[in-house]
This record gives structure tokens, C-alpha cells and sequence, in this order.
């Protein structure tokens, strides 16, 4: 762990300890246990499922041992988060039982339902780790990914548009309620479905969890170990339209591919297609500001230089020593523009590089190859804590290459697609759109968006497009008279959406713009729809390649 902490450092990345809470033992029958091991210490301790042992989650110890192994963790290792898979009580099998009676008896706290008894079990656990994190490292994280479905509709008029098992009844994991108490800091189901299943469909299941994580961070769990595994998997687009779909989803944080193995083994050009498709330009780690809020310094002494060979160094410095780990600048972003002043810190596309903060430092350079001749470029560097807190930037600097030849080795151009449902507001007159990427695939919905809005029209004062037709890209610009919450989605000609540009979002009285790019879609009429409080309007465009 302590190799992988260094590494990890080094490659500014976070390394979250990911345990399996309560199993002891996967097969008591093969398994060569230490003498030392609680399997032979307490075995009093242990339930048994088969050949499979676990910790009991009933017992008021059980719960105390797992939490005192956690924080041995935490407080040994600079760790950036602590993740629970989704074992908890162990996944049904027929024809073996779970016999608790003994600890039910003893340990019922007034329980009289032993599956409520078992819910309130795991979620004592859950709280108890999270207040001691809380208490002792408050910036690290607590994750979990259970199962992907919580409960079906069948049962509950909550659960989702499923047909499956039941993480709520199955291993009694009540991941809603974690939730909805905030105990977690992020959440991840396991999501391992394609798009299309008929028992549990991926463009089901992600839009419910949307709906039930609001505060916390949610990251979708892909199954992309089942690659090739039936006609689904073995199409070449499904994890990145898997992952476009997450990017209508402003409160979908991010993605969690399942395994490691899996990509290193490349099934089906999977990983090549994911950086060719969705992965080709730089991201970062969205904060949690109900951890904290607090920005480190602003790096300051920016200053850029044109070297002999016509490339440009960066030069700034960070001289301050804070001690509040949460104060720590852990990495530093450079941005940069071509020709234009303005740059937009909201977009991956202005990221030109990401520089770790090495101790003992208090200087820092990069050098910028992937420049041309006689163009200016514009620069800024801010400063990231451990929590993605970001400073303020420094002021822009800028510089120009001379007309001669660039004379190093280019680093290979790397094509850029758009991060999605990136809203620049209000624009000003240096300022151009950003982009928001189209679905590739989504739910279809059984007929055209249904408006009470006058008919669908080229353009209005109060939504326009432009230019239309358009080949691949189109601007989308509106105007808020009043301040209100406001949707933005694009719909084909059959009411299927594919694109969410705007989800719920409040906004100011202003004027609005997003590109919407069509590169994925085929030719026709397409609709986008604004709904702005009492206003709602529909302007028809046309994609021509």
C-alpha cells in the first residue's frame, strides 16, 4: 500500500482502500490461514454460508472490529478515501441458509422483522465508519458501490424500472438511506448491464440513481468485464454510449470500469475506443464542498519565456508552507488559449497540463511543445488541494512564437470532443460557447416531445439557432427575462432525446448559449426544447451532412 501511495503521487492520482467489510473467508475448505486469524481466534464471531465465512454483521463487536480495522488504515496511510464493495450479507444461493438465530435472540435491539434487523445492522456500520473518518481525517472520502439495483418496481413504488435482485432485500444493503443521511460521500452502483437489457436496462437504472443522489457524488459502476460476453457487449460503441449517457446527467460524477484485468486485456479495441471516443481530453476530480470549501493559495511570479527552439516555458512559483492537509496545494492546472484573451477554467478544453507538487518544492516549470509558429498563446496556472479545491487563477500572461520553425519532435495531436452539457453563461464579448456532446443512445420515449408551446418554429427572440441546417454543429442560444430554473434537451424526430444540455438548473436573467454537436447522429429533423418556468418553446433544426 505504501508503494502504491508513492506511485499513485506521483501520477496525481487518488487511491482509495477498497474492503470487503465482513467477509473472513471465501472457501474455509482451501483457505491457509495465519495463526493469527480471526477465523481461528474468534470463530465465535463468524457466520457460516456454505464454505463461505463472514464477520457478523449482528454482533455489537463485529462492528466495532471492522471499524478499528478501517481507521488502522486511515491513520497509517495517507489515504484519499476508504470504498466498501457491495458484500454485505451474502448473495442467496439455493439451498444454503444464513443461520443468525443465536445473535438475532441476542443482539435484536428491539427488531422484531430479522430483515429490518439486518438493514439496521449494516447501516450501524456504515455510520460508525463514517463519523470516524469524520472525526480523524475529514478529507477523506467514504464510498461504497452496491449492487446496481436497489429495490424493482414491483416491490416499491421507488425502486427502478427493473426486473432483478435486490440489493434492499437481498444482502440488505439500504444504499437509499445512506444516501438520504449522508453518510457517504460518494456513491457507485454497480451498474453492469448493457444498454437494452430486458431484465435491467443501463438507460433504466442510471437515470433512477440520478433522481436518488442529489447532494453526494455519483459515479456509475461498469461492468465492462462482460465485454463480449453476449450480443451487447459485443458491440464496439456500448461502454461509450454507456458513458455518454452518464454525460447527461449533471449529477453523474464520473465512471468506475470493472476490471483492471479487463482493460489491460484491450477485449474488442475496448480501451482504444474509449480514448479515441470519450477519454481524449483532460478531466478533473469534482470537490465535495461539504467537506470543505477552502482553496489553496494562488500560485503566484507567472512568468512564460520563448526558448531557442521556439517552444514556451512556464515558470511560477508556490512559496507557502501550510500545515492543514485540506490547505495543501497537491497539483497545479495550467490553462491556455490561442489568439483570444479569455479563457474558460470551465472547460477541458482550455486544461493544457497538470503538474504535481513535489516537496520541498516551491518553483515549478512546464514547457509547452505542442505550440506553431507566429501565434500567441495565453496562460494561467491555479492551484488544486487535496479536496479539488481550486485557487484563484494568477493573472493571464501571454506570449507569441516567432515565425520560424517549432524544431522539436511534436508530441502526437490529440482530437478533442467536447465534455458534455458544459453551459457558458452570461456570455460576454470575448467569450465563445462551449459544447455539450449528443447521446448516441438513450431511452426512446413513445412519440415527439409533447409541447403547449406555440409550434415549433426556426427561431424566436426568446430561443434561437444557429446556423440551420447545420452539419455537425449547431448553436443554441436563449434568453431568461426572469430568473428561473431552467431545462434545455434535444429530441430526434421521433421523441427519442439525445441531449440533455441543461438539467434543473437555476439561472440568472440573461442570455444563455451551448453548441450541441451532431457527429454522432444521422441526418433529419431534430428539436430542441427549452423549458424556462412558465415558458416553454421548441425550435425545429435540421442536420445536412
Amino acid at each position: 500500500l505504501a508503494f502504491m501511495l508513492q506511485e499513485c503521487r506521483k501520477r496525481n492520482l487518488e487511491i482509495h482502500a477498497w474492503m470487503n467489510p465482513y467477509r473472513a473467508v471465501t472457501d474455509i475448505r482451501t483457505a491457509s490461514l495465519a495463526s493469527n486469524h480471526v477465523a481461528k481466534v474468534r470463530p465465535d464471531v463468524l457466520l457460516s454460508y456454505g464454505p463461505l465465512r463472514i464477520l457478523d454483521p449482528g454482533r455489537p463487536e463485529v462492528r466495532s472490529f471492522v471499524t478499528r480495522v478501517v481507521m488502522d488504515v486511515v491513520r497509517r496511510y495517507d489515504v484519499d478515501g476508504i470504498h466498501f464493495d457491495d458484500y454485505f450479507y451474502p448473495y442467496p444461493q439455493t439451498g444454503v441458509t444464513l443461520n443468525d438465530n443465536a445473535t438475532f435472540a441476542e443482539h435484536n435491539r428491539g427488531f422484531t422483522n430479522r430483515a429490518d434487523w439486518r438493514r439496521d445492522n449494516v447501516n450501524l456500520l456504515i455510520e460508525a465508519v463514517a463519523d470516524s473518518l469524520r472525526r480523524v481525517k475529514p478529507w477523506v472520502k467514504f464510498g461504497v458501490s452496491p449492487f446496481g439495483i436497489w429495490k424493482n418496481r414491483s416491490s416499491s413504488a421507488e425502486g427502478s424500472n427493473s426486473r432483478g435482485f435486490e440489493a434492499y432485500s437481498g444482502n440488505f444493503a439500504d444504499a437509499r438511506k445512506w444516501i438520504q443521511e449522508g453518510w457517504v460521500d460518494y456513491i457507485a452502483p454497480q451498474v453492469y448491464w448493457s444498454m437494452g437489457n430486458g431484465s435491467a436496462n443501463y438507460t433504466h437504472l442510471v437515470p433512477w440513481w440520478s433522481e436518488n443522489v442529489s447532494e453526494q457524488h455519483l459515479y456509475i459502476g461498469h461492468g465492462v468485464y462482460k465485454v463480449n460476453s453476449d450480443a451487447n457487449w459485443r458491440r464496439p460503441m456500448e461502454v461509450s454510449n454507456q458513458i455518454r449517457f452518464n454525460r447527461t446527467f449533471a449529477n453523474v460524477h464520473g465512471s468506475i470500469l470493472f476490471s483492471a484485468k479487463t482493460l489491460r486485456n484491450n477485449p474488442n479495441q475496448l480501451c482504444d475506443i474509449l480514448c479515441q471516443e470519450v477519454y481524449q481530453s483532460p478531466a478533473l476530480v469534482p470537490a465535495m464542498p461539504w467537506k470543505s470549501t477552502t482553496p489553496p493559495p494562488v500560485p503566484t511570479n507567472l512568468e512564460t519565456e520563448l526558448n531557442d527552439n521556439n517552444t514556451i516555458t512556464l515558470t511560477w512559483s508556490y512559496p507557502y508552507t501550510p500545515t492543514s492537509e485540506r490547505d495543501k496545494a497537491r497539483y497545479f492546472v495550467v490553462y491556455r488559449s490561442i489568439n483570444k484573451i479569455s479563457l474558460d477554467l470551465r472547460t477541458g478544453l482550455s486544461i493544457r497540463a497538470i503538474v504535481v507538487n513535489e516537496a520541498g518544492k516551491n518553483t515549478f516549470t512546464f514547457t509547452d511543445l505542442q505550440v506553431t509558429p507566429g501565434t500567441k498563446y495565453n496562460y494561467t496556472v491555479s492551484a488544486f488541494n487535496r479536496l479539488h479545491n481550486e485557487s484563484k487563477p494568477t493573472d493571464v500572461v501571454s506570449i507569441s512564437t516567432a515565425q520560424r520553425a517549432v524544431e522539436v519532435v511534436e508530441e502526437a495531436p490529440k482530437p478533442i470532443l467536447p465534455l458534455a452539457s458544459q453551459l457558458q453563461a452570461p456570455i460576454t464579448p470575448h467569450e465563445e460557447p462551449t459544447e455539450a456532446v449528443a447521446a448516441a443512445e438513450e431511452e426512446k420515449e413513445e412519440a415527439e416531445p409533447e409541447t403547449t408551446e406555440t409550434p415549433a418554429t426556426e427561431s424566436d427572440e426568446l430561443l434561437e439557432v444557429f446556423p440551420n441546417p447545420f452539419n455537425q454543429q449547431i448553436d443554441i442560444r436563449y434568453r431568461l427575462t426572469e430568473a428561473t430554473e431552467v431545462s434545455l434537451y434535444v429530441y430526434d424526430s421521433h421523441g427519442t432525446r439525445v441531449g440533455a444540455l441543461v438539467v434543473n438548473k437555476p439561472q440568472e436573467i440573461g442570455t444563455y448559449s451551448v453548441k450541441f454537436n451532431g457527429q454522432f447522429l444521422s441526418e433529419g429533423a431534430y428539436y430542441a426544447r427549452l423549458m424556462a418556468g412558465p415558458v416553454q418553446k421548441t425550435v425545429k433544426m435540421v442536420l445536412k451532412r
